[in-house]
């Protein structure tokens, strides 16, 4: 989490969430849900967040993100996953979802693969983040933040060339969050 001067906080899921939609945006067919042959492309980003509970696993939703601005994305978030912990999310919480995301890094995990949620057709798993030395433009070392992102997609609606070009989009976002504002 991250915390900004007026004591409310940032989690890094918000800020994948937020990204994800901008990213969503250039590649509708990420954004999609697939039902028999019908493949039907949603104009708005409805992104499911995955919720572990003592029982298994469920994913509410956060609707219209592509509208929302990231403290509003952090108070809905936090909002359903406490819900979700009290069993008391409501049909709504958990009706068209469009992507979901998986982040197991508060447990510590580096990397995984996650399954889709039909009838979505992409799904992002998100491990820890992590402080590192890499090379700068010079070759000398410098710390920085890393986090593996790893995307299923159910390839009869997306290919690899698809995918890859949502994932270096949604790189170019995180890198570089200011692009969230404009």
């Amino acid at each position: 989490m991250y915390k900004r001067q007026r004591n409310e906080k940032l989690s890094v899921t918000s800020l994948l969430v937020k990204g994800c939609a901008w990213a969503l945006g250039k590649h509708p067919y990420l954004n999609a849900t697939l039902a028999g042959d019908a493949i039907t492309l949603w104009s708005t980003c409805n992104i499911g967040v995955a919720v572990a509970l003592d029982n298994g696993l469920i994913v509410p939703v956060v609707h219209h993100v592509e509208t929302l601005p990231l403290r509003e994305i952090q108070m809905r978030i936090d909002d359903v996953a406490a819900r979700a912990r009290a069993n008391s999310l409501r049909m709504n919480d958990l009706a068209d979802g469009t992507f979901t995301i998986s982040n197991l890094g508060m447990y510590s995990i580096d990397r995984f693969t996650a399954i889709i949620n039909p009838p979505q057709v992409a799904i992002l798993a998100v491990g820890r983040a992590i402080r590192q030395f890499v090379p700068d433009e010079h070759g000398q070392p410098v710390v920085q933040s890393r986090m593996s992102l790893t995307l299923s997609t159910d390839h009869r609606v997306v290919d690899g060339a698809q995918a890859a070009q949502f994932m270096a989009d949604l790189r170019v976002v995180l890198e570089d969050p200011m692009l969230l504002v404009w």
